[in-house]
């Protein structure tokens, strides 16, 4: 547990300020969870109260991370920057060294089973990784993506590119053009007040 927390420390100290990362907080709750669960019966229950104590402040944040049998399994290093909305299902495991955001689920799908994330694996905004699936080492998961079959190895999954089209090929948009149409052209009576 002290070499992943330290670990992680390591990570979150670019300021120098890596107490006071909500992010931080979080994994290193989970990091005592996790040695908490090692500890032999008789000393675990009070413990277990205790982490669960700990943990209370962090539903706040919406971070559902579980510790213990069934809970996640993380490797050292873990970022989450700007911790908010972050779903990590049990089951789920997260190589070293990664990085998630904000607005990520990370649990079931069709799939069955649960995501198996690598080391060096960045997961953006609102990212949903879902189902028993792989992400490889040094992977990128963009933004608002949807995950739901492997991807291998120093890859970048992207969500569809968006693109531009003319709205009069958008049946909702011409509608809206013709009835500002009408309301300008001058061939057409006023309407009364």
């Amino acid at each position: 547990m002290l070499e992943n927390l330290r670990r992680d420390i390591t990570r979150n100290s670019h300021d120098g300020r890596w107490y006071a990362n909500p992010g931080f907080r979080i994994v290193a709750v989970y990091r005592f969870g996790m040695w908490v669960y090692s500890l032999p019966a008789i000393l675990r229950v009070p413990m277990w109260v205790l982490y669960r104590l700990l943990k209370l402040p962090f539903f706040f944040y919406h971070v559902h991370l579980w510790a213990g049998r069934g809970g996640a399994r993380i490797g050292a290093g873990l970022r989450l920057i700007h911790p908010t909305n972050v779903m990590i299902g049990r089951g789920v495991e997260i190589g070293e060294d990664c990085v998630i955001f904000h607005d990520v689920t990370l649990g079931t799908g069709q799939i069955p089973g649960t995501p198996k994330i690598g080391n060096n694996v960045d997961i953006y905004p609102g990212a949903r990784v879902l189902g028993g699936i792989t992400v490889g080492d040094r992977s990128m998961v963009g933004a608002n993506c949807v995950v739901t079959r492997d991807v291998p190895p120093d890859s970048i999954f992207l969500a569809a590119p968006g693109r531009v089209m003319p709205r009069s090929l958008s049946p909702v948009a011409r509608g809206a053009d013709q009835k500002t149409d009408a309301s300008t052209d001058p061939a057409q009576p006023a309407l009364p007040p």
